[in-house]
Parts: structure tokens; sequence; C-alpha cells
């Protein structure tokens, strides 16, 4: 736990605003799911994609037994959400 506790992952003061931009824009005009969605992509970039120098070592992407299903199952989160925001019940 103490590795976690002591990450420190860094987001850009732009990609926030933008962040906040699109999701307010979406949530204006009536769309909640698609400002969830840019949220769920904006986290998923964030957390796999923005920050690989945790997953590297001396420069090199280290893809191993451990990183693989962590990026996969963020991926399948992401996909899993996409279709949940999809489906529109009428009830």
């Amino acid at each position: 736990m103490e590795t976690i506790f002591s990450t420190q992952v860094t987001v850009s003061l732009s990609q926030i605003l933008m962040l906040v931009s699109l999701t307010t824009l979406a949530l204006v005009f009536g769309y909640p799911r698609i400002a969830l969605f840019l949220n769920y992509c904006f986290f998923i970039y964030w957390s796999y994609f923005s920050n690989t120098i945790l997953f590297t070592e001396k420069g090199v992407l280290k893809l191993d037994s451990v990183t693989f299903p962590y990026i996969g199952f963020g991926l399948a989160v992401l996909l899993l959400a996409m279709m949940g925001l999809l489906v529109h019940n009428r009830e």
C-alpha cells in the first residue's frame, strides 16, 4: 500500500480545464451521458497513458504480466461504460 500512497500522478491544468469545459458544454446542452463518457475517457487517459513514466523502467515501456491485465481491465471498464451509456431503456 505504501507504493500506492507515495505515487504522484500529474495532470496538466490545460487538460483539466478542457475536461471541465467539455463536460459543462455537454451538460448545458442536455447530454449527461456524453459528459460521463468524456470523464471516463479522460480518466483512462490520465491513469494509463499520460503517466506512462510509472510503467517505465529506464525510459523503456515495461509491459509484463502485471501491466497487460491492468491496461486490459481499464479498457474493459471503458467498453462496458460505453455500452451501458448507449443502451437506452424506456420504461
